[in-house]
């Protein structure tokens, strides 16, 4: 939801009574989603999430889990890079997983000038991550009449 900076989906995720603290956003998972992706649209160009190393304890209808992220963004000419954990609390409400609380952890991050190349050897590339609607995930979603798009 972040990098395609889809509020609803992103919104889905969280249940009605979320907590998000990320330092960037600390609100409920509804007002995360709508801040967040407003910030993506408006000061981003580029931006990628990629999670790993998770472990998830499930006790009924409640879990915690951990699961590492790195994080890449082009802002203001920046390549910017984050590396950190997410710390959450689930609840399984009407047979769904929502995220109850969620805790980002930044434990790195580094900075420096864009090396982003959209030409030469990339020029080839006809497939490019985008913001909204237009990335081809939704029409591979769409191609399965997904509720997700």
């Amino acid at each position: 939801g972040v990098d395609r900076a889809d509020r609803a989906l992103l919104a889905a995720i969280f249940s009605e009574d979320s907590v998000v603290v990320s330092g960037a956003v600390n609100a409920s998972g509804a007002e995360f989603a709508r801040a967040i992706c407003d910030f993506v649209e408006g000061a981003l160009q580029m931006c990628f999430h990629s999670v790993a190393n998770e472990w998830i304890e499930v006790r009924g209808d409640e879990a915690i889990g951990e699961h590492y992220a790195l994080a890449h963004m082009v802002m203001d000419g920046q390549d910017v890079t984050t590396g950190g954990r997410y710390i959450d609390r689930y609840v399984k409400r009407g047979g769904k997983w929502l995220i109850r609380s969620r805790t980002f952890v930044c434990d790195w991050n580094t900075s420096h000038p864009s090396t982003l190349d959209r030409g030469g050897f990339y020029a080839a590339l006809t497939n490019w991550g985008c913001f909204g609607k237009a990335d081809p995930v939704y029409a591979h979603w769409a191609s399965l009449g997904s509720a997700t798009s």
